[in-house]
């Protein structure tokens, strides 16, 4: 490899590296500010309605996409050479990293997950709601916690 290229690949990583971090920033910004001036509850109904809205937006624009009937038809040919007890511990996993993917990675891509689970879509927009609420409700009290812990040592009553 050449000194040129090099050069170039260690600044496209450096460029990535600083996207991701700005992506970063904004992305748990908006949500910091929003629990910071609204507080625990109206923050999370605010997480909740931007949220469930995208995730909306992203289920409906990712609906006809030929990549995830692809993956979901790999995993269903998959699950087809399972045992019966395996099948249930993997309908039985699919909540739980649908409960995580929306904590973690947000309802948006969630939905996504779901899709390529073969949950049904109009079912999916249902079980957006949860999934909103519950990241908004993690990430809300994490922050006002991390905001009233700052505010009890500033005060000194610790």
């Amino acid at each position: 490899m050449s000194w040129g290229e090099t050069v170039k690949r260690g600044l496209c990583w450096a460029g990535g590296i600083t996207l991701t971090a700005l992506w970063y920033i904004f992305a748990e910004g908006w949500l910091i500010l929003v629990v910071k001036f609204f507080g625990f509850v109206w923050g999370t109904v605010i997480v909740t309605a931007v949220t469930l809205a995208l995730a909306w937006i992203v289920l409906y624009v990712s609906s006809g996409s030929r990549s995830i009937g692809r993956f979901r038809d790999w995993l269903l040919e998959k699950e087809k050479e399972l045992s019966g007890r395996a099948k249930a511990a993997v309908k039985g996993g699919q909540v739980l990293a649908i409960a995580n993917t929306a904590v973690f990675l947000g309802p948006m891509v969630a939905a996504v997950l779901m899709l390529m689970l073969g949950i049904d879509r109009k079912r999916i927009y249902f079980y957006l709601i949860p999934c909103s609420l519950l990241c908004a409700v993690v990430w809300c009290g994490l922050y006002s916690g991390i905001f009233w812990e700052i505010h009890r040592i500033m005060a000194g009553k610790l």
